[in-house]
């Protein structure tokens, strides 16, 4: 789920003068959102404002209580500056600070379509979902070292492969993965099947995924290793 907002301009900008800004959390979890004194009522798991002036804007961004569907804490109120002909990348990491983690032209290889996954073409070139590998935002979503080491004590802590496949999955749900860590978790697994399993399942949460050739050295089979090579290239 997203939100659009779309600033109403007060004066006539070139094109070259408007901004655009783009704002989440670095859990994507829901959250409400105040730019500039006007209350964005709809909660989204991010917020872009297209046509934005240049110069410093406030921003208060609000939790979404899921439980209340209600507005829950303020999580971060203050002041962000906005560079004339650019979009930029923020996002509120796990202590409540704002990160702008990428800078770019305005309007450069950006989606201008409600759906971003059926965008469809844009100058006669087909939008693309940006490659986790390349992006600084992985650093912000990637689960934390005390939650990973937890993960490995819970499974750790378990004899069946089929309740820890489970607890796994359900992580890789909800975070980022490094391809280090998937390969430390594949360690924990006895039967080929289950790291091909869960090779394959973390595949599309892992940050870096140049490096996923890591995770080859937890099987025992090249065959294994030719399966899971064949999947993430499509086969």
């Amino acid at each position: 789920m997203k939100v659009l907002f779309l600033l109403a301009v007060f004066q006539v900008l070139l094109f070259s003068q408007s901004s655009y800004f783009n704002i989440s959390l670095y859990d994507e979890t829901e959250f409400y959102v105040i730019f500039d004194n006007y209350n964005y009522s709809d909660p989204g798991n991010y917020a872009e404002f297209d046509a934005v002036s240049p110069g410093e804007h406030s921003l208060k961004v609000i939790k979404y209580d899921a439980s209340t569907s209600a507005q829950g804490n303020i999580i971060f109120e203050g002041k962000v500056k906005i560079p004339a002909g650019y979009d930029i990348y923020a996002v509120i990491d796990e202590y409540n600070s704002l990160n702008i983690y990428k800078k770019v032209k305005y309007g450069l290889n950006r989606c201008y379509c409600d759906n971003r996954k059926k965008c469809g073409e844009k100058n006669g070139e087909k939008y693309k979902e940006p490659n986790l590998e390349t992006t600084d935002e992985c650093k912000y979503k990637i689960i934390r070292t005390e939650d990973f080491k937890d993960l490995k004590n819970s499974i750790n802590n378990r004899s069946f492969e089929s309740t820890n496949i489970d607890i796994v999955k359900t992580a890789v749900n909800k975070n980022y993965f490094s391809s280090q860590q998937v390969r430390e978790l594949l360690s924990f697994f006895t039967f080929e099947a289950s790291k091909l399993e869960l090779a394959k399942y973390s595949y599309k949460r892992v940050c870096d995924q140049k490096n996923f050739f890591k995770v080859y050295d937890a099987f025992n089979f090249d065959s294994s290793v030719e399966e899971l090579k064949n999947y993430i290239s499509g086969k």
